[in-house]
């Protein structure tokens, strides 16, 4: 999967990006690009095919139609945003400064990013249906990453051992949880705020 990633201040590519890119390539970058301006479901594969400079038979050649590049696209996004995040926490031998670490980042890709956010997050959407067993093969790396943390800290009974589900609520189901439904309430969601005290709090039900 090739795929334009642009966070940590640069540009950045994956590693099947060729020097001069395909008539894939093109197709993914348009993509990202279109869907992000307007919409999975508003973008045509007549604008996609215009924006990538390729024929339709060379869109329907490498994908069977625009969900499956829309799920393309969006896995992609969801392995970028793991990326961010996860570096943040796995260098950290300090089991709170991972923990803090990881919940700030989930933070920081929302506000840089948050077209890629919202568009990596697009669970309900119509053309994510029945794809759930790819979400769960495309996530498993990034589970094992978190995983390996984890269990290295807990070993070393800098961590409670909790059940794996806990850990995913706690430091990435949380952080999610609050810009999904920020600005819902009757005040607009102070997101510094929101951070710290959930590092905090999450931090203290940790013992940390």
């Amino acid at each position: 999967m090739t795929l334009y990633c642009k966070h940590f201040h640069t540009t950045q590519v994956t590693d099947e990006l060729m020097d001069t890119p395909t008539s894939r390539d093109r197709i993914l970058t348009a993509g990202l690009s279109l869907f992000l301006k307007d919409g999975v479901e508003t973008s045509s594969v007549a604008d996609l095919c215009r924006a990538a400079g390729v024929s339709n038979g060379s869109f329907f050649h490498h994908f069977s139609s625009k969900d499956e590049l829309a799920l393309e696209i969006v896995l992609a996004l969801r392995r970028e945003y793991w990326d961010f995040i996860l570096t943040e926490m796995e260098p950290h031998a300090d089991a709170f400064d991972g923990v803090a670490g990881v919940i700030r980042a989930a933070f920081a890709y929302q506000s840089r990013f948050p077209d890629r956010y919202k568009l990596g997050r697009s669970d309900e959407a119509s053309w994510m249906r029945g794809n759930e067993h790819r979400l769960r093969e495309d996530n498993a790396p990034y589970r094992g990453r978190a995983a390996r943390w984890i269990a290295a800290h807990a070993a070393a009974g800098r961590l409670p051992v909790l059940l794996p589900e806990i850990y995913g609520a706690l430091l990435f189901g949380s952080p999610h949880w609050i810009i999904l439904n920020a600005h819902s309430g009757p005040e607009p969601t102070d997101f510094e705020a929101s951070r710290d005290q959930l590092v905090a709090t999450i931090g203290k039900a940790l013992g940390l």
